[in-house]
């Protein structure tokens, strides 16, 4: 169950002396050891044998507690599961596989590096109360791939599952799948920088982003500032691509998909053929739209040196034809210095973003903090 928005008090919570700003971590990142806080006990890590000398470890709810994995009652863990696939596959871990896996996303992000410019930095993501300051409402999906994507007016966050605060849980991942553990690692390290402040945290709340403890009782801000700290020092050598990176724009990932893929988009905002074309289209219909405003102009220029050429024309004709001479030539050159103009703008920006991020990636190779404090770039 989902935890209910405390109510903010008059005088700021203060976290603990302990917790760092979040720009101010050591640049020395680790490898995650395990939660501080705990907030949820169910769960237990049990031996089974597979074979004469092997065992593994599967993961099981305490005796006298609920007995499915923490906020999934579909997922139980006292009974034996069929695949969703029909094969063999441990179920609870396809079922985690398809909740935190981001490996499509991760496929495509080596692409988008030079053609559409991402930063490569992982607090490349503004707090949650700043995305209303640039006009975006918050969606919430339970889709992995499109946690922190946004598209134009909105942007999807994924909410924190409660078998997260287990530690037994991690201790299960990160032994039975090591990639599907950095995904998950680097999802928590995403809600250090999303969740920033009180008003953050209490946001967050409202929209069911963080769930309650195993008691039912919702989370103070500083309960939360304890439990999210470990996460703050992975580095990214111990979570995926796809977290190397913040917030990521939809229409680049589906133009990559669209290039590299051959698919028509990673993602379909809207799943009707109309929708598509409309956005497929428009630019079409602007340079058609240009081109013809460019070719009448063109037309009524030689009109008018068809008709200077004319001799028994009188009165106010002869100023009427140097001014239908004249003024297309100054609507086509206008047009010519605007888009000029903002190709060459966009071309700039794109290169200084181009070149900050590389810059990045560089200082990440010499094993250097990355010293990126910006949540976005010029273009994004």
């Amino acid at each position: 169950m989902a935890a209910t928005s405390p109510t903010p008090s008059a005088t700021p919570i203060v976290a603990s002396e302990k917790l760092p700003h979040p720009f101010e971590h050591a640049a020395t990142e680790l490898r995650f050891r395990g939660l501080d806080k705990e907030f949820n006990d169910d769960l237990e890590l049990v031996p089974v044998d597979i074979g004469e000398k092997e065992q593994r470890k599967i993961l099981k709810a305490r005796q006298g507690r609920k007995q499915y994995l923490p906020g999934q009652p579909r997922m139980r863990l006292d009974k034996p599961m069929r695949s969703m696939s029909g094969d063999n596959k441990d179920p609870l871990l396809e079922y985690l596989t398809k909740c935190h896996s981001t490996k499509g996303l991760d496929d495509l992000l080596p692409f988008m590096r030079y053609i559409f410019v991402q930063t490569p930095s992982y607090k490349h993501i503004m707090p949650l109360h700043h995305q209303t300051s640039h006009a975006r409402a918050i969606k919430v999906t339970e889709h992995p791939g499109l946690h922190l994507v946004w598209y134009y007016e909105f942007i999807f966050i994924k909410p924190m599952p409660a078998y997260f605060y287990s530690q037994a849980f991690w201790d299960y991942i990160e032994n039975a799948d090591p990639e599907l553990h950095k995904c998950c690692l680097g999802f928590m390290r995403s809600y250090y920088m999303l969740i920033q402040y009180d008003l953050d945290f209490h946001q967050a709340c409202e929209l069911r982003l963080i769930p309650a403890k195993a008691n039912g009782e919702s989370l103070s801000y500083e309960e939360w500032c304890e439990f999210i700290q470990p996460f703050s020092q992975v580095g990214d050598a111990h979570v995926n691509r796809r977290y190397h990176y913040g917030e990521l724009r939809l229409t680049r990932i589906n133009r990559a998909a669209l290039l590299f893929r051959g698919s028509l988009a990673y993602f379909h905002i809207y799943p009707q053929w109309g929708s598509f074309l409309e956005h497929t289209l428009t630019p079409i219909i602007t340079v058609f739209a240009i081109s013809s405003v460019v070719l009448n102009s063109m037309q009524v220029s030689l009109a008018a040196i068809d008709m200077g050429g004319k001799t028994d024309l009188t009165g106010a004709w002869p100023k009427f034809i140097d001014a239908s001479l004249w003024f297309p030539i100054v609507v086509m050159l206008s047009i010519a210095f605007i888009l000029f103009g903002a190709l060459l703008g966009m071309g700039v920006m794109g290169v200084k973003d181009l070149i900050r991020g590389n810059k990045i990636r560089q200082r990440k190779k010499e094993g250097k903090n990355d010293g990126e404090t910006r949540s976005h770039g010029m273009v994004w």
